[in-house]
Formats: C-alpha cells, sequence, structure tokens
C-alpha cells in the first residue's frame, strides 16, 4: 500500500527543494569601475549665434528670469 504524502510533508519537499536551487545559484560581482553620471571629460560647447553660421536662424537666447521684489 502507497502511502499518501499529507500536505505539510509535500510543503517541506517544495522548501527543501526551492532551498537547494536557491543555493546552487552562482553570484557574480561586477568589476566595472566606470565613473557614473555625465562624462567627466566632456566639454561643454557653447550654442553657435547667428553671426556665426551664415543661413543660420535659430531660436532667441533665453532671457534670465526676474523675480520679483520679495520684500
Amino acid at each position: 500500500m502507497t502511502k499518501d504524502k499529507t500536505v505539510r510533508e509535500l510543503q517541506r519537499e517544495l522548501k527543501i527543494a526551492k532551498n537547494k536551487e536557491w543555493n546552487e545559484r552562482k553570484i557574480s560581482s561586477n568589476k566595472n569601475l566606470d565613473y557614473i553620471g555625465p562624462d567627466p571629460t566632456s566639454v561643454k560647447k557653447d550654442i553657435p549665434d547667428m553671426a556665426d553660421i551664415p543661413d543660420y536662424v535659430g531660436l532667441p537666447k533665453k532671457k534670465k528670469r526676474m523675480t520679483e521684489n520679495k520684500w
């Protein structure tokens, strides 16, 4: 006669199988030591003026925002 497994025994076997699968997983570390964010060696390029390039019509320069007198 075959013994029927209870729910608790099946849960234990499942837990053991999951733990075994989790522990067989290989962990690799990242060896990439590059900078984070924008390139530190980059140089800021100014937007060309309309007079610098012939037949170039660009947007007008942004004005500095004027704040109200807060006092």
